[in-house]
């Protein structure tokens, strides 16, 4: 398990860094909580990371990948 409930994670969230933490873990799934807001969030494993810098990587890694809300 790459996370455990309760560890603080980043999640890359309209285009920002958002500090989180992670609630609960199914299927796969990661449910993470944004600290300072109420609900949560599923997100894959591979969308959540330890450090702010590794968000940025990250975030900028998926900026060259079109979304289909993009063409319209």
């Amino acid at each position: 398990m790459k996370y455990g409930i309760g560890d603080t994670c980043y999640v890359i969230e309209d285009d920002m860094v958002k500090r989180a933490r992670v609630s609960a873990k199914k299927d796969g799934q990661y449910f993470v909580q944004f600290v300072g807001s109420c609900g949560a969030l599923a997100v894959p494993e591979d969308e959540i990371y330890h450090t702010p810098e590794e968000a940025e990587a990250g975030m900028n890694k998926n900026r060259s990948i079109r979304r289909p809300v993009e063409y319209l």
